[in-house]
């Protein structure tokens, strides 16, 4: 039986060879997406399968939110530093070990050469829970001794070359000198410690934790500072890790309800006031694909991923149907003669899904070979090279024989019901017949462009949005800016040191410091207009700068004035004793490096709990649409005294007044989206920044990083200078949108070349069974341009009714997307006015030969035969 189908199957796809090559192709681009997007599924769904542990291991999460502003983050795996030390005492029997960053651009020096290299502190109980793949030393006494050091073989090579780098000294962060004591290999992928773009510790070093103490040696105290507050605010660079076997008697579900008053038992009462704390756990194998929703729709990034590629799978099984239909309506009087012989309804269903069974089967493998072929397009879509462990992996062949029975059955079922329906009597009266239901096919025609026209409009707004975000953050800076990331605490070498001497270069037109590099960094506090601690406020986004900051970054003075060396006052107090508690930022940051963060900002701290001393203003400079905010121009806004309404940190009693001496135009530093209640942006004069930044002139560029170089290099010769252009920042921050947008864009290009082949092929078989009636209408004094027009509207009715289908789901996707920025474009409705134009121009387009050639039939070539 099944020989006969395969020789009834191969003699209709030699009689129909075009049918069938678009159908091959355009099935294998739907593939193609579906199987890309399930690879990268797959590959992030196997993380950490490298690791024994790594089932049992969880990662401690934390949710915390103002309540003043509620601004915050959602189940961050980062939790604060102190958090890995109670949990140990809490809960003893659990093995719990945590991993702090360094420095993503640590600066390690060794056998004659300084390098960068993402370094991390450990503790010893890391190494048993993640089993690395040591090549050289014993993981179980690598940190046995202090100051030990573990290196990739990478990072070994580029450090020491060949030679055997155990015992070999390197010195850490310029400072902190210590011995290799083990190397390993590169972490298997995938892992969110291997290389893809997701990862989020790609480490090159790991260092006992004793070194990252001895780097932090030489600031101030944290517990000095905070008082029990110490640790609580150090977000963003820790990861706390929690190995829980089965057979330990501890469950995460258990120990994930106890969590619920882990901060009400250990977060300090003072910082509880003002936020609200929260804790749980994440399966480590979810750290490296992330564990918050995608822009706020409630579904994954793999969800998303895999509702794209379906989408596109799903035009290409439409696509088929719809030509399968079309074609069989040319095989009505074949399929008569044999139901007239005694073959069943259900033995054509069979044979005819036997058909789209070779077809898939043959599409398949065309998509297999394509996805081969394009990883490295892939590659740079996605951020990760996914066929080695798709095509190693067991479980993904038996996936791949679901997914053809699947797309067989979705993409031929449609065609088997016509065919099976077709009643001999009538079959054999004619040689060709409409089968199915006319209202069926243009509903299905229409859902395909719907699908486009989705994602047409969702990547017009995600375009206009990415562009506009482009335009507004390099704007009105002529010259370029770079950014000079060696903090004095590494490197030794005062800010005012190096501003003497990259001012004194000829082509360096002036220089500042920033706390934080713009885009990949958000502050943020609350100030009120009363002194009462409990009045209202309003959240504004703090930027501490340095002198001359205005200038460096073409920020225009609209009243006032802005921080100067003639002012002494602006100048920040210095940090208050033991017992104080100078202003903080929460330093955000998920794996990956999305996350917005959040806290309270301030360069000067208030007095020490007790002080007698009136507190004196801190002068503080203030853009327009903080002005606004508070309903004043900007001129009425200079001297006005704010205040923090809630003291942030323990001790603090009194606010701090702050008086605005400025206010210059409102620009945008960061991409993330603040509050709904913030109020602009507050500029605060700060010391010892970590950054600077200078201005130079453009017309030479290699002059003045010839001699920029120079200069740092006369300063510190022993510290590889780690610089990027402003522009280079902003490229890395805009990288994962510029990726959101390849990816609707390939696919929206994707789903319009399956529409356009289909439409074409269905132009093909209508327009062919359609001369007969053009013959008849122009006996009756049709004109050839009024059958264009009437075959152009019969297929551009399916496409109108798609953009009404396809709007509203647009509309919130593109509202999502939006949503997430603090300075986001309207939406207007161009975008969908243009969608509707171009769907109905390219289905015309691709019907117009068809069309003309059937619109030009003489009546006598077809009516002669009746």
């Amino acid at each position: 039986m099944f020989g006969h189908y395969f020789t009834v199957a191969l003699r209709n796809l030699r009689g129909a060879p075009v049918a069938s090559a678009i159908n091959v192709i355009t099935l294998a681009v739907g593939l193609v997406c579906f199987v890309t997007a399930y690879a990268f599924v797959h590959f992030w769904g196997t993380a950490e399968q490298y690791f024994a542990k790594a089932p049992d291991t969880y990662a401690l999460t934390v949710t915390l939110r103002n309540k003043d502003n509620g601004s915050g983050f959602t189940n961050m795996a980062r939790a604060p530093e102190a958090a890995a030390e109670n949990v140990r005492v809490d809960y003893p029997a659990i093995k719990v070990s945590q991993v702090v960053i360094i420095d993503r651009a640590t600066m390690v020096a060794g056998g004659g050469q300084a390098v960068r290299l993402f370094g991390v502190a450990v503790d010893p109980q890391f190494l048993e829970i993640f089993d690395l793949p040591f090549v050289a030393g014993d993981a179980s006494s690598v940190f046995a001794a202090p100051r030990s050091v573990v290196l990739t073989r990478d990072a070994a090579g580029r450090l020491f070359g060949a030679d055997n780098v155990i015992g070999k000294s390197v010195v850490i962060g310029n400072k902190v000198d210590a011995t290799v004591t083990g190397v390993i290999d590169a972490i298997p992928e995938p892992s969110h410690f291997g290389r893809s773009a997701s990862a989020g510790l790609p480490f090159d070093l790991l260092a006992s934790r004793d070194v990252l103490d001895a780097i932090r040696g030489n600031l101030t105290p944290a517990a000095n500072v905070f008082g029990a507050a110490a640790g609580w605010f150090q977000f963003g660079s820790a990861i706390t890790y929690l190995y829980l076997p089965a057979s330990g008697g501890v469950s995460s579900e258990s120990l994930a309800a106890q969590l619920q008053g882990f901060a009400a038992r250990h977060v300090p009462a003072d910082l509880l006031k003002s936020n609200d704390f929260s804790f749980g756990l994440v399966p480590v194998s979810k750290l490296l694909s992330g564990t918050d929703d995608f822009f706020d729709t409630g579904l994954s990034f793999e969800a998303v991923l895999l509702l794209l590629g379906g989408l596109v799978l799903g035009v290409a099984c439409v696509n088929y149907a719809n030509l399968a239909t079309a074609r069989a309506a040319r095989r009505v009087r074949e399929i008569g003669v044999r139901k007239a012989i005694g073959a069943s309804p259900r033995q054509v269903a069979v044979q005819s899904l036997f058909e789209a069974g070779l077809l898939v089967a043959a599409s398949l493998v065309v998509a297999l070979a394509a996805f081969v072929v394009l990883q490295p397009l892939v590659k740079a879509l996605l951020g990760a090279e996914v066929d080695g462990t798709f095509f190693a992996s067991l479980d993904v062949w038996p996936a791949l024989v679901a997914l053809a029975i699947a797309v067989t059955l979705a993409a031929g079922a449609y065609p088997a019901f016509a065919l099976s329906r077709v009643r001999p009597v009538t079959a054999l009266a004619t040689a060709q017949a409409r089968l199915g239901s006319p209202l069926f096919s243009t509903l299905l025609v229409a859902g395909q462009f719907a699908i486009a026209s989705f994602l047409l409009i969702t990547v017009t707004v995600i375009s206009l949005q990415n562009a506009d975000m482009r335009r507004t953050a390099l704007r009105a800076i002529p010259d370029p800016l770079l950014i000079i990331e060696n903090a004095t605490r590494t490197t030794n070498v005062a800010m005012t040191t190096l501003r003497e001497r990259l001012t004194a270069l000829p082509q360096v037109r002036s220089v500042t410091e920033v706390q934080g590099t713009p885009w990949e960094s958000l502050m943020m506090t609350t100030v009120s207009e009363t002194p009462n601690p409990q009045g209202p406020g309003k959240t504004v986004v703090t930027r501490p700068v340095g002198f001359d900051f205005f200038d460096v970054f073409d920020v225009a003075l609209v009243a006032g004035r802005v921080f100067d060396r003639e002012h002494g006052e602006d100048l920040p107090r210095p940090p208050a004793p033991p017992g104080g508690a100078p202003g903080a930022a929460l330093p955000g940051g998920a794996p990956g490096g999305a996350a917005p963060a959040a806290g309270a900002g301030g360069a000067s701290p208030p007095p020490a709990q007790g002080s007698a001393e009136p507190p004196q203003p801190q002068n503080v400079v203030v853009d327009t649409a903080f002005a606004a905010g508070l309903g004043l121009t900007p001129e009425e806004a200079v001297d006005k005294l704010l205040y923090r309404p809630t003291p942030p940190f323990p001790g603090a009693v009194q606010a701090r007044p702050m008086r605005i001496v400025g206010v210059v135009q409102e620009r945008t530093f960061s991409f993330f989206k603040a509050p709904v209640t913030t109020a602009g942006a507050m500029y605060t004069l700060a010391n010892d920044l970590g950054l600077t930044v200078a201005r130079f002139a453009a017309v030479d560029v290699d002059a003045a990083l010839k001699g920029i170089d120079g200069a740092w290099k006369e300063l510190a010769p022993n510290v590889a200078i780690r610089r990027r252009f402003l522009d280079e920042v902003f490229e890395s921050s805009y990288a994962q949108y510029v990726r959101i947008s390849r990816i609707f864009g390939t696919l929206a290009v994707t789903a319009f070349a399956i529409c356009i082949a289909g439409l074409f092929g269905m132009a093909t078989f209508v327009a062919g069974r359609r001369r007969r009636e053009i013959g008849v209408r122009k006996t009756l004094g049709g004109s050839t341009s009024q059958m264009i027009r009437l075959l152009l509207g019969s297929f551009s009715r399916p496409v109108l009714v798609a953009n009404v289908l396809a709007w509203p789901a647009a509309y919130f996707a593109a509202r999502a997307y939006l949503n997430q920025f603090g300075q986001s474009i309207p939406l207007t409705p161009w975008p969908f006015v243009a969608s509707v134009a171009i769907t109905v121009a390219i289905a015309c387009l691709a019907v117009a030969g068809q069309t003309l050639r059937a619109a030009r039939t003489t009546p006598a070539e077809v009516l002669r035969h009746e």
